[in-house]
């Protein structure tokens, strides 16, 4: 408070705050509130549903130990922010002389518009800037769905209830900065969500990061976002979840399974092997053999048949689409019977009708989640009521990224440094994890396996 008496004078404040605030506390509550006292208390200032207690809220919010480490401009607009609520209640002599001494201490400082704006919403409305018309409709229309169901799910149970902020991205990359900049600057707040595309989500990630807000991009793949701040976080489906996804598949295919691995010899097409090589390690599947190729052949029969002779059980290619394309039919002719998987080239949308056919059954892992067990149905009940059809993966992905972010928020964030430090905790545990600061999902979900049926690929739960 900046004196003795000011002090002495808040410490009777709270004495007697506590004591009128007896009866309060032992009501039940209907809703959870944020562990962390401050978190608490602005929940409460937010909500202003107890006038006789707003003032003395009001006042142990302003000298928390949570707000006191906050950086100076963020402290000021926060207890200006608090004092100005307490005294719109039924602040007693003393507490009124409290809470206008932080008036009169703060209204004087050049403080940022941005700032006070933040102060006054906290973390209660969540910017979202995804296309909502045009031909990316469907994909963001069905994001935002997800979404909902997330955060409707956290507003019936815990307090302060959240909201979503809207805006139309066009699916153009200037029309969703200038939005993000209207959700940042005129509505205040601290978390955007977007976008769904690597070129328009970097415009959003710079802008949050010029102001100090947070971005989480729910569907962008360029692994170079982290670099613009440290408030860029990805729902990122990398190499290493894809593949210890894809080693666990195998390991659950047979009694004694080993993998051979069929792979082009690039530069990226290496470093798939290795994170496929560690995942089947970790997964306690035996790799028997690899095979490399340059991208250009065109005969694999005889790394085809060195692997075969290693006795694997399951066969992974690693390479292009149109290695895919050229190796599928000649493993079919030599090697039939193999249990054949793989990553996103084996998609049959970019492969020849040949090698449609030749990869019938094959399985294949795409970067997006799919949900597992009691939650996955739990989703799909409540996503099928609510919107007449079945949720698609940008569905899935709207729920996991809205989990993540109410998680953090019911772990008692006040302010946009502190939902940083929340999310942090939420990263995968790996190196491309940290790296990349891409979230693991809040419930229990594997990168989706897809299978090969009559030229088509389909959702493994799909395909019996």
């Amino acid at each position: 408070m900046g004196s003795r008496s000011a002090a002495a004078a808040l410490a009777l404040l709270l004495v007697v705050a506590a004591g009128d605030g007896t009866e309060a506390e032992t009501a039940p509550a209907e809703r959870h509130y944020p562990p962390r006292r401050a978190a608490e208390l602005k929940a409460r200032l937010l909500e202003r549903q107890n006038p006789t207690l707003l003032a003395a809220w009001a006042a142990e919010y302003c000298v928390s130990p949570e707000i006191a480490r906050l950086e100076p401009v963020s402290r000021a607009a926060e207890q200006l922010w608090a004092a100005r609520i307490g005294l719109t209640g039924e602040p007693s002599g003393t507490e009124r002389k409290v809470l206008r001494g932080v008036v009169d201490r703060l209204e004087g400082c050049p403080l940022d518009s941005i700032a006070l704006k933040r102060a006054a919403i906290g973390l209660t409305k969540v910017g979202v800037v995804v296309p909502l018309s045009g031909r990316f409709e469907r994909y963001g229309e069905t994001f935002v769905n997800g979404l909902r169901i997330a955060f409707e799910e956290h507003d019936r149970e815990y307090a302060p209830d959240v909201s979503l902020v809207l805006y139309d991205s066009e699916g153009d990359p200037l029309v969703g900065a200038r939005k993000a900049r209207w959700l940042l600057k005129d509505h205040g707040v601290s978390l955007l969500i977007g976008e769904l595309f690597t070129a328009g989500t970097a415009p959003l990630a710079a802008a949050t990061q010029v102001v100090g807000a947070v971005l989480l991009s729910p569907s962008a793949t360029n692994e170079r976002l982290a670099t613009l701040g440290e408030g860029v976080f990805q729902l990122h489906v990398g190499q290493t979840a894809l593949a210890g996804a894809l080693a666990r598949y195998v390991k659950g295919s047979k009694p004694r399974p080993s993998v051979a691995i069929l792979s082009a010899d690039g530069v990226d097409d290496s470093l798939t092997v290795r994170s496929l090589t560690a995942a089947c390690v970790a997964a306690g599947v035996p790799v028997a053999g690899v095979e490399r190729v340059s991208e250009g052949t065109v005969d694999v029969t005889k790394p085809i048949a060195a692997l075969k002779a290693k006795r694997a059980t399951a066969l992974v290619l690693v390479g292009s689409p149109r290695l895919i394309g050229v190796a599928a039919p000649q493993i079919a002719a030599a090697w039939p019977g193999i249990l054949v998987a793989g990553f996103e080239s084996l998609d049959p949308e970019g492969l020849t009708r040949e090698g449609r056919e030749a990869l019938e059954g094959a399985s294949f892992f795409a970067p997006d989640y799919s949900l597992l067990g009691a939650p996955r149905d739990s989703f799909a009940g409540t996503y099928e009521r609510s919107f007449k059809e079945p949720p698609t993966r940008m569905s899935v992905r709207g729920y996991l990224v809205g989990l993540a972010v109410t998680r953090a928020l019911q772990s008692g964030c006040v302010n946009a440094a502190q939902l940083r430090e929340a999310l942090r905790g939420q990263l995968l545990d790996s190196e491309e994890g940290r790296a990349l600061r891409a979230l693991r999902p809040a419930i229990p979900a594997e990168p989706e396996r897809l299978v090969i049926r009559a030229g088509r690929a389909v959702p493994s739960g799909a395909a019996h």
